[in-house]
């Protein structure tokens, strides 16, 4: 793997256009939601969600780790008084017997974060007071996902790493404990059974292979070993962190953004993430590979500059998830994904970006941006993307299809506005909420064949899910992916050849008596919708000072329905297919 990027970094680079180094922009971000959440604390020092008018688990020990690390780097100090309320709150209600319902795994190593940067700034006698409350707890009494049964702790997953990671720097941090299991030891017993759950690239398996806690649990094990952990599984751990940052450069859109996968998918948060997970990266590779440091720097940067359309606002609102929906309504966001606290997580991230940031490595340009490369995940995770010319795709080889759906599930273009084309397939089960007003989708879509079989059914390779699809690069910049099952084979060959546009063939073959592509394009995001003109063989699609242009060799193109996915509300255009072929030509 390490030989296939270095063999990407090798060829000309793009001009890198980056004006002064990671940490402003980072302490921007992290400034832009504090200050939103600001107003949301109450008189004891809790932080209420305005949307659902409560505190929602642990939304206020991320303020806390966000407004700390602001403070820390010279920001934000009209804000220290209201810092220390919502610590004292925060230290004392860890140890009460209620934690357990408060997603408490998640506290210590926010509470940890904002002790350490408060050190010596804090008043002596505060900072006793929140030593001495922590000191208090006891992890298999004040979380959960703990147990002494050894066959109970391998069926924990993310959960058991934040809790071990927070105990890991209680104790780096001189935060203290008592007669229980808790800091490195902690740690050590209960990583002890995550191992398992690596795959071979070292990326983490939480159920269902999400790609979201896929690198937030590696950003817990990377804030542990920050704080100094140094224990049982430290080799271990690091190789596989180090192992599971080349596909990591690999998967990352060219805007920054991180793939479809899974449960808690396009939050702001994610590109945080990333962002963090690269400057630690970054800053082990810089003494032995100064040019995959810089790509890990720079791959930093664009990430946090993925999020700017959210967070980084003109006109002062604040999106946590990618859409343009008021936040009351809670379209594309979890059940448990509430504003307060995801917005407050992308604080937590960025801070973490900011504190683990060496600004004197110099970056060059990242793999995601230079292109020319395809990979796939084909064991697990079962995801294909492709990167040339400014094109990204991303298929899904076998949709958990209680959150993804089969095929090309996201098309980005260089110039063209982001949700256009789908960043995000579409499901039946819609695990999380949609707008007042919206309907649930009746079938999984994404951009994908549709066909009636010569059994007189309808059928979607959206819906495929049994068996994973090959994936394969046939020449440089084309792709070919195939998908077979019943007895029909679907075939897609994406041509990346050229910027700015993008050339997908797809065939039908086997049980087939007549088929039909499907393209979703945006309808609206909650804010703005595209100007859509159709013509008989495909579309124009106007957005944001921009024109996409789609032509086929089909006909009969019309919009046979919508879908709702977490970026907005998409007419679904249905083009006919000769003889179970189309070709199709965007152009931005």
């Amino acid at each position: 793997m390490k030989k296939f990027i270095k063999k990407i970094l090798a060829q000309p680079s793009p001009e890198i256009c980056q004006d002064g180094g990671n940490v402003p922009l980072y302490l921007d971000i992290v400034e832009r939601i504090v200050r939103n959440a600001e107003p949301w604390i109450d008189g004891n020092g809790a932080v209420i969600d305005p949307v659902i008018n409560k505190e929602w688990g642990q939304t206020s020990s991320r303020f806390a780790s966000s407004c700390a690390v602001l403070i820390y780097f010279g920001r934000c100090r009209d804000l220290l008084d209201k810092l220390y309320l919502v610590m004292d709150y925060c230290c004392s209600g860890l140890n009460k017997p209620d934690s357990v319902d408060r997603s408490s795994n998640f506290w210590m190593r926010e509470l940890a974060t904002a002790f350490d940067c408060l050190k010596k700034i804090a008043p002596a006698d505060r900072l006793e007071y929140w030593k001495n409350e922590l000191a208090k707890v006891v992890p298999e009494k004040n979380y959960i996902f703990v147990s002494p049964d050894i066959e109970e702790r391998k069926k924990f997953h993310n959960w058991a790493v934040y809790s071990s990671a927070g105990e890991s720097m209680r104790e780096s941090y001189g935060i203290g404990g008592g007669d229980f299991l808790w800091g490195n030891a902690f740690f050590d017993a209960y990583m002890e059974h995550q191992m398992w759950r690596f795959n071979e690239y070292g990326m983490y398996r939480d159920p269902g292979d999400p790609f979201t806690y896929d690198i937030t649990t590696r950003l817990q094990i990377e804030a542990a070993f920050f704080a100094g952990y140094n224990g049982k599984w430290a080799e271990v751990l690091r190789e596989k962190l180090d192992k599971a940052m080349l596909p990591t450069l690999l998967f990352t859109a060219p805007g920054g953004e991180v793939p479809f996968g899974g449960r808690s998918s396009q939050f702001y948060f994610q590109e945080g993430i990333i962002s963090a997970l690269c400057e630690c990266a970054a800053k082990r590779s810089k003494a032995a590979e100064p040019r995959l440091a810089g790509a890990y720097k720079r791959q930093a940067y664009l990430s946090a500059e993925a999020v700017a359309d959210g967070i980084l606002r003109d006109d002062g609102r604040l999106f946590h998830i990618r859409n343009r929906f008021a936040p009351e309504t809670r379209h594309g966001c979890d059940i448990y994904g509430h504003y307060s606290v995801y917005s407050l997580f992308a604080g937590s991230v960025f801070a973490l970006a900011a504190l683990f940031a060496d600004d004197g490595i110099v970056p060059l340009a990242a793999p995601s941006e230079i292109g020319n490369f395809s990979f796939a995940l084909t064991e697990n995770f079962y995801k294909g993307f492709a990167n040339g010319n400014g094109n990204f795709l991303e298929f899904d080889l076998k949709a958990d299809l209680n959150y993804d759906s089969s095929g090309l599930g996201r098309i980005f273009m260089r110039d063209m506005p982001f949700g256009l084309l789908p960043a995000a397939p579409f499901t039946v089960e819609n695990h999380f909420c949609i707008a007042p007003g919206q309907k649930v989708n009746e079938h999984c879509y994404s951009i994908a064949p549709e066909w009636f079989g010569n059994d007189g059914q309808y059928h979607r390779l959206a819906e495929f899910a049994e068996k994973s699809a090959s994936f394969r690069e046939i020449a440089s910049n084309i792709v070919e992916v195939v998908y077979e099952n019943c007895g029909t084979a679907v075939k897609y060959i994406a041509d990346l050849t050229k910027c700015g546009e993008l050339t997908l063939e797809i065939t039908v073959s086997g049980d087939v008596r007549e088929s039909f592509m499907i393209v979703p394009v945006l309808q609206y995001d909650g804010e703005k919708s595209p100007v859509l003109n159709l013509s008989n063989n495909g579309f124009e699609a106007v957005f944001a000072d921009s024109k996409l242009n789609c032509i086929s060799d089909g006909t009969d193109c019309s919009i046979c329905g919508t879908a709702v996915n977490r970026n907005g509300i998409y007419n679904l255009l249905k083009i006919k297919m000769t003889g179970g072929r189309i070709k199709l030509h965007f152009k931005v």
